[in-house]
């Protein structure tokens, strides 16, 4: 006779919606630097990663989470300043995770070891993470921030050329996360996944 396992018909269910949105950002922001308004400058930093990954979303900084006033453009250049990728967030949008907002790209793929620099310019308000300014948060163990990067003054969406040389440092502006994409489905959703799986084994268990 074939029996069910209700707790792992759940778990099933459960692991199948989360994969749906297992995205890592590059720096989660737990203490805002001094804030400071942002238009004159691309804000961001450069980085590597420690093994090959793919980029889901682009992100900027919403001071207090509570949305966009200004559109935001995000873009990630290689060191020849060749802009490889770049996305616009528009205001009042944008998907919250932190104190970032997010939008989902194609998928850009990063090459370990490579260094990029990522920069976000809008004119909403900015802060920073390990710099002069202060800020305090975690950075994904894959992705290593090497230094702050921002442009020229009043060069609006630009290529961060210059840098105050704060080691693990970050203006920010911009911010990515990795892994997968898709849309987080409803309670609702959950419910009717697991009551499928239990329905097919109470099926299964009636022929047996």
């Amino acid at each position: 006779m074939t029996t069910i396992n209700t707790g792992k018909a759940l778990a099933l269910a459960l692991g199948l919606c989360t994969s749906f949105y297992a995205q890592a950002a590059a720096i989660d922001l737990t203490t805002p630097g001094a804030e400071y308004n942002g238009g004159a400058y691309t804000l961001g930093f450069e980085f590597t990663v420690a093994s090959n990954r793919t980029i889901t979303s682009l992100g900027v900084y919403d001071s207090g989470a509570n949305g966009l006033s200004s559109n935001a453009q995000i873009g990630i250049w290689d060191t020849s300043g060749n802009l490889l990728t770049s996305t616009t967030i528009l205001a009042g949008t944008g998907q919250l995770d932190g104190l970032f907002r997010y939008v989902n790209i194609s998928g850009f793929s990063l090459v370990a070891g490579t260094h990029y620099i990522i920069g976000s310019y809008t004119t909403d308000l900015a802060s920073s993470l390990n710099t002069g300014q202060g800020g305090a948060g975690s950075i994904d163990p894959g992705v290593d921030v090497i230094v702050d990067r921002y442009s020229n003054f009043n060069s609006i969406f630009s290529f961060p050329t210059q840098t105050d040389g704060h080691a693990d440092g970050a203006w920010l502006g911009a911010n990515f996360r990795t892994g997968a994409t898709g849309s987080v489905p409803e309670p609702a959703s959950l419910a009717l996944i697991a009551l499928g799986l239990i329905g097919i084994g109470l099926g299964r268990q009636r022929k047996s």
